[in-house]
């Protein structure tokens, strides 16, 4: 069908749009909403346009099956979002072979009756297509991207081979207004031929195949970037541009041969790295620093080591790590950080809680400290619960001061004897404590308030944390400043329900 097919292929287009949606065989329009449709037909075609392009796509193809002003601006509908949900694919639960061939189907159908006027954002989700052809990529494209488009995603299944036309950015096309551009596992080759980008602010690249040379002349080349994320772009091996750039967000995490970033971006405010980073020059004081690191060990004792060389003004830290076994004492220092968050998902046992004070006591301004941990239950660490009628030993570590921390959160606390020395190490040398907690459960959503649901918490864990309270109670809390607000929390009551 053609891009200039008539009216009733339109129809027949929102229609199948409106079924698969819905996953209802008819259009199930109620007389209060022919009452709306008729009372909107009336407004004029501008303010009538506007209102109609506030509407999710599915509704707006449901508005398009029963009236013809509905219908005339489905033609230039501004948000075209594709992927199992919006075409309720996921509810039909067809075989695989079959879900592929619907999804093509009604896509290739929608775009080829839309004028291709007006799109504003395009979203291709075609995870669960990975047999597509090239072709009709290539198709849909060249349909909907058209100068004034703002927004394009395309995220398809690793197994497409495709190559993204790039000839598409230029400034005759959709250069000189597309704002947001997410792409993934597909080829991004620009060239220089593409020339300045005035409009770009933000680009996510996850799993593309990029050479490093096509990747700093693009974003050098791209005036108001602000945004760049990369993710598991493997033929990178160092990040360099020729310009200076506008960055304020940097995300590289997971580019497995990516070693070096230099880069000279004054206006960078975050800055997102992994663990395969051995030389950085972002050529600025970057505040605002998180250091993720899921793929091998010991990151915090990489950012120990390489945080305070490269980042020395950092103010605010946050480290994402699987599996450590100490992080050492060094001479170095966090001299203005104020915010530390880690956060470790523990593999393997043997991890020294007590070893963190090697970045509290290299933070003289530190206000916050959060630490987060979530455990393998099958990870068994020595626990304190055998000594609890008798003293036990703890450490300490001598003129160790924390004169500036205040507020300090454990989550997922246990009762490992290195947890409890960490936090009655915290709780008497941190002279302006002023607020301490310590959660024993890993993820209650009743607590926090963001959610109903919890973590599930297995038996194990809910013996753990009832362990882990006790210890608290006999080991900390007689050491707590009295000016101090101290909690520990045990497990909701729904925390070991599935």
């Amino acid at each position: 069908m053609g891009i200039h097919a008539g009216t009733s292929g339109t129809r027949e287009l929102c229609t199948d749009t409106l079924r698969c949606a819905s996953g209802s065989q008819e259009d199930d329009i109620s007389r209060g909403e022919m009452d709306i449709v008729q009372e909107l037909a009336k407004l004029p075609q501008d303010i009538f346009d506007n209102i109609y392009s506030l509407l999710p796509m599915q509704d707006a193809a449901r508005a398009a099956c029963v009236s013809h002003h509905f219908l005339c601006s489905w033609k230039h509908f501004p948000r075209l979002v594709f992927n199992s949900s919006t075409l309720g694919l996921d509810k039909l639960k067809l075989p695989l072979d079959e879900e592929v061939n619907h999804f093509t189907k009604i896509v290739d159908h929608i775009l080829m009756n839309h004028s291709g006027v007006g799109v504003k954002k395009l979203v291709l989700q075609l995870f669960l297509c990975p047999s597509i052809d090239a072709s009709y990529l290539d198709k849909w494209l060249q349909i909907a991207v058209k100068p004034g488009i703002e927004n394009i995603v395309l995220e398809i299944s690793s197994e497409t081979a495709y190559n993204f036309p790039c000839s598409l950015l230029s400034n005759k096309i959709a250069g000189a207004t597309i704002q947001s551009l997410v792409l993934s596992s597909c080829a991004f080759h620009p060239t220089a031929a593409l020339g300045w980008n005035k409009s770009l602010t933000a680009l996510s690249l996850y799993m593309v195949r990029i050479t490093e040379e096509e990747l700093g002349q693009f974003v050098s080349n791209c005036l108001s970037l602000v945004k760049l994320s990369l993710s598991y772009c493997n033929d990178v091996v160092s990040f360099r541009a020729p310009c200076p750039l506008q960055l304020e967000h940097l995300h590289v995490t997971f580019c497995e041969k990516l070693h070096v970033i230099e880069i000279s971006a004054p206006k960078l405010l975050y800055f997102v790295f992994g663990e395969n980073l051995i030389r950085i020059s972002l050529g600025v004081e970057v505040k605002h620093v998180r250091m993720v690191g899921y793929q091998q060990p010991n990151l915090l004792f990489h950012a120990r080591t390489m945080v305070p060389i490269f980042m020395p003004n950092v103010e605010r830290l946050s480290l994402e790590s699987v599996g450590e076994i100490k992080t050492p004492l060094m001479p170095s220092k966090f001299i203005h950080l104020k915010y530390l968050d880690i956060y470790i998902m523990e593999s393997f046992s043997g991890y020294d809680y007590f070893s963190l004070i090697s970045f509290l006591g290299a933070s003289p301004s530190l206000e916050t400290f959060i630490f987060r941990v979530r455990r393998c239950y099958a990870v068994c660490h020595d626990s304190t619960f055998g000594d609890l009628q008798s003293e036990m030993h703890l450490r300490q570590v001598p003129e160790c001061r924390y004169d500036n921390l205040k507020n300090v959160t454990i989550t997922g606390a246990s009762a490992a004897k290195t947890m409890i020395e960490l936090a009655s190490h915290i709780v008497q040398n941190a002279s302006a404590l002023s607020s301490m907690v310590m959660d024993t459960a890993r993820g209650c959503g009743r607590r926090t308030g963001k959610t109903n649901r919890c973590s599930y918490m297995s038996k194990e864990a809910l013996m753990e944390a009832n362990k882990t309270v006790e210890a608290v109670e006999r080991f900390i809390r007689r050491n707590v400043p009295s000016s101090a607000n101290f909690k520990v929390l045990p497990p909701c009551r729904m925390c070991g329900v599935i």
